[in-house]
């Protein structure tokens, strides 16, 4: 049964099992500031005049059709929505990996620093409307294919203010969603787009702070399969109920994803670095300039281009080495090619149709990686459907 939140304002005193601290409030929002970019990887906060927004990738969800309302609903109570990911895979196989996403919320929490908020996103492969993700799992049971912590966030003003923010978050270098390829120990599920049976998938808002909650949307661009539903799991896991906001505003919090700009690709990573993250410290990206062909470019730590070594195979691998972690089957056969400082595009004609697992290496004298020329520095995996 939907409980309507506009219903339970106008007559509080209805008896429903809900968390004490909870009766369902909106209320109306201000104008949102960009507070930054959350960088997963270093779990940096980034405030937004030092760092340009995000604008790269393919928008694969976007429900940032903003009414003028958001919604609270008390420190670690989880709010589970859905959305459909729309096919846009042209291989066999669909598959989709969120890089970055966007979020709006508000707080009325004093915050005299404006760092002292945190609110953990996650996203489920595929949920039912007001029942939750199928598999039964929640944020408090583990049930997720990803969630993320994200800290240091702006709340309300130093006296309790309202205060509305936009923060961006920055997946890349290990934590795209999912991150890992489904031979691997660590797999966690995918993110699988099946617009055609309808199939939806979720994300949560879950605040850790009080009087801090998700803006409410109306939908927006490439926002299939939206539902004027919500779920609710308090913080022990369990489910409170399914609610409504009585048809406006839709019960859809705001949210804006983007993955690959080639549907067809996915990075990869491995579980356990062998010897410590240090050595697997490389990140390899392509993109498609042409049909068959790809742009590799490969980026050191501090995210400069640097030029490196590509190897191929036609399978992938999760090998640990002497000096790094091998994600790419045949290492030397085919034999390495050169990736120069500012990328390389290669033709890849001959075998459009298949897929081909990459990654990249460094070598200490700069000279083609071998048996006796071991690499000092790894890139993650790329997996690619060649078109």
């Amino acid at each position: 049964m939907k409980t309507s939140i506009l219903a339970l304002l106008l007559a509080p005193c209805l008896s429903l099992s809900l968390p004490a601290q909870a009766s369902l409030p909106v209320y109306k929002a201000v104008t949102p500031k960009h507070a930054g970019v959350f960088k997963v990887a270093s779990g940096e906060f980034v405030p937004a005049n030092s760092y340009e927004r995000g604008t790269y990738h393919a928008v694969i969800f976007n429900a940032s059709e903003l009414t003028n309302y958001y919604a609270a609903p008390g420190a670690d109570q989880e709010w589970l929505d859905e959305g459909m990911l729309l096919t846009r895979y042209d291989g066999p196989k669909a598959q989709e990996q969120v890089h970055y996403f966007e979020f709006i919320y508000c707080s009325t929490e004093p915050d005299p620093n404006q760092n002292s908020g945190a609110i953990t996103i996650a996203f489920y492969d595929e949920i039912l409307v007001c029942s939750g993700p199928t598999n039964g799992g929640n944020l408090a049971q583990g049930g997720y294919v990803c969630a993320y912590d994200i800290v240091g966030l702006p709340l309300g003003d130093p006296n309790g203010g309202l205060a509305c923010w936009i923060v961006d978050v920055d997946l890349s270098r290990g934590f795209e969603c999912p991150s890992h390829l489904e031979f691997q120990s660590c797999y966690q599920g995918m993110m699988t787009p099946d617009e055609a049976s309808g199939k939806l998938f979720g994300w949560s808002f879950t605040p850790r702070n009080d009087n801090t909650g998700p803006w409410l949307s109306n939908g927006g661009t490439q926002a299939a399969g939206i539902d004027n539903s919500f779920v609710w799991f308090d913080q022990f896991g369990a489910l409170v109920g399914c609610f409504w906001f009585g048809g406006t505003p839709w019960a859809n919090f705001a949210m804006k994803m983007t993955g690959a700009d080639m549907a067809s690709c996915r990075t990869y990573y491995p579980c356990s670095p062998v010897q410590s993250p240090a050595s697997d410290n490389l990140y390899l990206t392509a993109s498609r300039p042409f049909i068959g062909q790809r742009d590799f470019t490969l980026y050191n730590s501090s995210g400069s281009s640097i030029s490196g070594w590509l190897i191929a195979g036609f399978a992938p691998a999760e090998i640990s080495t002497i000096s790094g972690t091998l994600l790419a089957t045949n290492i030397l056969s085919p034999s390495p090619v050169p990736i120069a400082s500012g990328g390389s595009i290669y033709n890849l004609y001959q075998v459009i149709g298949q897929y081909l697992y990459f990654q990249s290496v460094t070598t200490a004298n700069g000279a083609p990686p071998s048996t006796a020329n071991i690499p000092d520095n790894w890139s993650n995996g790329w997996c690619d459907y060649i078109n």
